[in-house]
């Protein structure tokens, strides 16, 4: 049940925008978050541009030349709102690293990464000092979110206005970017409409699953109160009760799974049906493994894909290659995509996937080593939407059909 009634009477002719960029309909795979970088327009929530810094400071673009469009015009209005499956598709929704004061506007849906859980608020303005922002949230402390789980004890918060600066050497933040939002303007005015009503900010019905700081940021956003946090963590549950680890990374059962659930809208769940449909061929001979190549293998329980940047000895019972992917670094580490070697035996239990002409565009083996060998030492790690899987077929697959 939404518990913004009176933004929501207020806004309900409010148009959404709709960001062409996102559109999978004209996809091979989902865009990475080095696929989208911010806009420095108003009118635009998504830019992209061709840049060559170092991957560890700024998002990059794969193909300039598939993303021609107008960036003044990339947002069209939409005749009606969305439904809710595709606000709070996962694959629609994209939490994009942001390493700069430059980066971050008013009307942004910001996230902080935290111990326990991402935190999430609306950026209201950017002071003339440039690195001091005015923040709306809805803010609760690790043990009010425990008894928020709680119907009997409920979970009152409070709608919070402060002025922050942000550490960007220290802390992980991410500026949400949405395929249907409103414009920035308005979402700065829904959120301090919010504020602005004492008796309801100060009485903030808090609910860790149903009505968190998340739910509260995208209902700014989009008109919705929704948390893609919230339906990974149950989605994961339900898949991890149901086929233990193997079936969480699963990732053509988890596409079912999240289609059935809601958690992807039909155009994204039609593109990763294709993605994932991909044949997977058992290795089991010399010849099997290629530079260039997507292989996948057991890795901590979990079903793991890595890229194969150099093969560099063949005998009859195994194959050396050197690999790259997203190698878990201990409890307390980020995960961190490496390159090292790897001895596969040809048993069959490591499997090549099938990522070919003329059913997937493809780079050429140079391009493919090139892309991987360029985010070395990326520490970006998210499950669902930036794991080792989207690296390799980052790495592997153009973002549009030519």
């Amino acid at each position: 049940m939404c518990m913004f009634g009176f933004i929501q009477t207020e806004n309900r002719h409010q148009k959404l925008t709709t960001s062409t960029l996102l559109d999978p309909k004209f996809l091979q795979r989902p865009p990475s978050h080095r696929s989208i970088t911010r806009s420095l327009s108003e009118s635009s929530s998504i830019a992209t541009v061709d840049l060559q810094s170092d991957a560890s400071t700024e998002p990059l673009i794969e193909e300039p030349e598939s993303f021609d469009t107008d960036t003044e015009n990339i947002c069209e209005p939409e005749q009606q709102t969305p439904e809710k499956c595709q606000v709070q598709c996962i694959e629609c929704v994209k939490a994009i690293p942001v390493f700069s004061c430059n980066d971050i506007e008013a009307g942004d849906h910001v996230v902080f990464s935290g111990a326990v859980y991402d935190h999430h608020g609306i950026i209201i303005s950017k002071l003339d000092d440039g690195v001091t922002f005015e923040i709306i949230e809805a803010t609760n402390t690790i043990s009010g979110a425990v008894l928020g789980v709680s119907k009997f004890f409920g979970g009152k918060a409070e709608i919070k206005g402060s002025f922050k600066k942000f550490d960007f050497e220290v802390e992980k933040i991410c500026v949400v970017v949405y395929r249907h939002r409103f414009s920035k303007k308005e979402t700065v005015r829904r959120a301090t409409g919010f504020y602005n009503n004492k008796e309801e900010s100060g009485n903030y019905k808090y609910d860790l699953f149903d009505n968190n700081c998340e739910h509260f940021a995208t209902y700014c956003v989009t008109g919705q109160n929704v948390s893609v946090q919230v339906s990974k963590f149950r989605l994961t549950w339900t898949l991890f009760w149901s086929s233990g680890f193997v079936g969480i990374s699963d990732e053509l059962k988890r596409n079912e799974k999240e289609y059935e659930n809601d958690i992807i809208c039909k155009d994204c769940y039609e593109m990763n049906k294709k993605l994932l449909g991909v044949g997977v061929k058992p290795i089991v001979s010399e010849g099997d493994v290629q530079k260039g190549d997507i292989i996948r293998y057991s890795y901590w329980n979990l079903w793991h894909d890595a890229v194969v940047l150099e093969v560099s000895k063949k005998t009859k019972k195994a194959v050396v290659c050197s690999i790259a992917h997203y190698a878990f670094c201990g409890i307390f580490s980020h995960r961190t995509i490496i390159e090292e070697r790897k001895e596969i035996q040809l048993n069959g239990q490591c499997s090549k996937l099938d990522y070919d002409l003329p059913q997937y565009d493809v780079y050429e083996p140079e391009e493919f080593v090139r892309r991987a060998r360029k985010r070395l030492g990326e520490q970006l790690f998210v499950f669902f939407s930036n794991d080792s899987s989207h690296f390799a077929r980052w790495c592997k697959l153009k973002l549009r059909r030519s």
